[in-house]
């Protein structure tokens, strides 16, 4: 499976003097990306925390470098530095809080190029009086396949996805037989999902209900997680929460209610909050805010007492969902569920994007928009949620003025272009190659003489 991330590794290595931590749920690809990654050196050296609970031992005795490679050898783990620095994994190291404080000395110590996985982004603390190894260590976010690698997967070579990114950027008009085959992955995508471990079985099975096995095994392994490494009083809220976010989105409003996760009235954030951000912090899901107003700066218009839920992988979300859902997307039901999925799918793909994402519900009003974000420049606003219809009335709304948003994009089913209010229409999976959002800087002015 090629990952984006192995480009970041490859920079990393040129220019190592600090660790590197992978981090992100489980199953998405960290162990086999590092490994991969370890080809490209004469030397490597890997040891699983999870799995060695004897290895643990050796970082909890000590926090100096030489030791702990001394007694790392005394485990049979040699190190061959004889053609320069070889490369240390340390895989799980959230099992281990003093392994991952050593990351600051044995970075500082530099006979290796240190890098480690983290598979739970909330859980990577120092304990007692060991330091932090913050500032020695580049913290590398890896979440689950987007659709670009996905369609890598598939056997969709980089030079036409890159071709497709070209399209998507400049509006221009898409080959029909191309778009109607990209709309066929991306229903794909929207039943499989990203987790490498479903997608390598479609790619070597081409089943479903294969696929859909794979998927109930994560899922169990995200629930043993949430047991394990969550306070005793949160693990069955944790649970709770997970279970409710897919009836939450398949409803009409799709805000995140606190009192339909334990069907209980009178409960809310005191209740279920620290459930809600361990699930967060473990890099399973996206956060939507409403915005009080849809103007800049959105970061202070958020309101945080009204947010979306999404999960950041949809094949997840589908199996949660069911076989019912997943059959209907796959017949060509897109918004089979209020557009559940295909909605989570473009939340993830603005985020994997590096894009802060809200939403805008007006009060007592019909005026609501799934999307606002700053594209290109500019305030933008998203619908994802009419595919039938061609005219937006609250894209309309947004963009004629009484409002700042300075663009309207609708997210739907059908080609490229623009309608007669200047709405630009783009197809399902055109958010999944939005540029990366770049600062904006002045021209540098000449100086006087």
């Amino acid at each position: 499976m090629d990952r984006k991330v192995h480009d970041t590794l490859l920079k990393w290595k040129s220019s190592s003097g600090r660790a590197l931590v992978l981090e992100g749920p489980r199953q998405t690809g960290k162990t086999f990306i590092m490994k991969e990654f370890s080809k490209s050196y004469h030397y490597s050296v890997y040891i699983d925390l999870e799995e060695n609970e004897e290895l643990k031992t050796v970082f909890e005795q000590t926090n100096d470098a030489s030791e702990i490679y001394e007694k790392l050898s005394y485990n049979g783990i040699r190190f061959d530095t004889s053609s320069g620095n070889p490369l240390f994994i340390i895989d799980g190291i959230q099992s281990c809080p003093r392994a991952f404080s050593a990351l600051k000395p044995l970075a500082v110590d530099g006979r290796c190029d240190m890098i480690a996985s983290v598979s739970l982004p909330g859980v990577e603390p120092s304990e007692g009086d060991f330091p932090s190894p913050i500032g020695y260590v580049q913290m590398v976010e890896m979440g689950p396949m987007d659709f670009e690698e996905f369609l890598w997967a598939m056997g969709i070579g980089k030079e036409l996805t890159a071709k497709i990114r070209q399209w998507i950027d400049t509006g221009s008009e898409i080959d029909v037989s191309i778009g109607s085959a990209l709309t066929r992955y991306f229903r794909k995508f929207m039943t499989v999902g990203g987790m490498p471990a479903a997608v390598q079985k479609y790619v070597d099975t081409k089943d479903c209900n294969e696929v859909w096995d794979v998927l109930a095994s994560i899922c169990n392994i995200i629930e043993k997680d949430a047991l394990r490494y969550s306070d005793k009083k949160d693990r069955l809220k944790i649970l709770a929460c997970l279970e409710s976010i897919p009836s939450q989105l398949a409803g009409e409003n799709k805000t995140f209610v606190y009192k339909d996760v334990g069907k209980q009235a009178g409960t809310g954030r005191r209740e279920y909050g620290s459930s809600l951000d361990w699930l967060h912090r473990a890099g399973l899901i996206n956060l939507c805010y409403n915005l009080r107003d849809p103007c800049e700066p959105l970061s202070q218009m958020e309101r945080t007492d009204s947010f979306k839920v999404y999960l950041k992988d949809p094949g997840i979300l589908t199996y949660m969902l069911g076989r019912e859902t997943a059959s209907a997307i796959e017949s060509g039901n897109t918004y089979v569920n209020e557009g559940a999925v295909v909605e989570s799918c473009i939340s993830q793909a603005l985020v994997s994007n590096g894009y802060r994402i809200h939403f805008y519900s007006k009060p007592n009003s019909s005026l609501k928009m799934d999307f606002v974000i700053s594209y290109k420049g500019r305030l933008t606003a998203l619908e994802t949620r009419s595919g039938k219809t061609k005219i937006s009335r609250s894209l309309l709304m947004l963009t004629s003025g009484d409002y700042k948003v300075e663009r309207g994009i609708k997210i739907a089913d059908g080609p490229v272009g623009a309608d007669e209010h200047g709405i630009l229409h783009l197809p399902l999976f055109a958010p999944c190659f939005f540029d990366i959002p770049r600062i904006e800087t002045a021209p540098s002015r000449t100086p006087r003489k």
